[in-house]
């Protein structure tokens, strides 16, 4: 701190997703690790992340929609609620429940955090639709990451 109590920076301004970045060992766009923390997930990981979450979906429609099946409304309950999972957890802690549990965290390519709102918010619309997620290139990222400039790693 200065003389004024202005404080004073000792570095760059650092994200809450920095860490997850510092865990997985990564400071710089790719190439990533072969293996250890900081490798692209696999598409393995990555369904039993995206199961969790369509559970952790289906369990809070049932509640919104009073019961199982109890409502017409309920697969779309199911897409809401998923999608809401993805956007909010993936931009403000770079993880939903099923990738926590998993190992695996979303971050910024070019390894400066988590994603933005924006990159999030594209990456979850492009999942809606499920095919870019299904589609990987060499390195293993899938197309809704590479469109958003994000790339799925694991933590573990």
């Amino acid at each position: 701190m200065t003389a004024d109590r202005t404080p004073v920076a000792t570095g760059p301004v650092r994200r809450t997703g920095d860490r997850l970045l510092a865990l997985v060992g990564v400071s710089s766009v790719g190439p990533w690790p072969e293996s250890g923390p900081g490798r692209v997930a696999g598409f393995g990981v990555r369904v039993v992340a995206f199961l969790i979450d369509a559970a952790i979906a289906n369990v809070l429609a049932v509640i919104v929609g009073g019961g199982y099946h109890r409502s017409n409304l309920q697969s779309t309950y199911v897409l809401v609620f998923f999608l809401l999972i993805e956007l909010l957890f993936v931009t403000f802690a770079s993880q939903t429940p099923g990738m926590r549990v998993m190992g695996i965290a979303v971050v910024r390519a070019d390894g400066q955090g988590r994603p933005a709102f924006r990159w999030a918010l594209l990456r979850t619309l492009l999942i809606a639709t499920v095919l870019p997620a299904l589609f990987t290139d060499a390195s293993g990222r899938a197309m809704h990451d590479r469109a958003a400039g994000t790339v799925m790693l694991r933590t573990r």
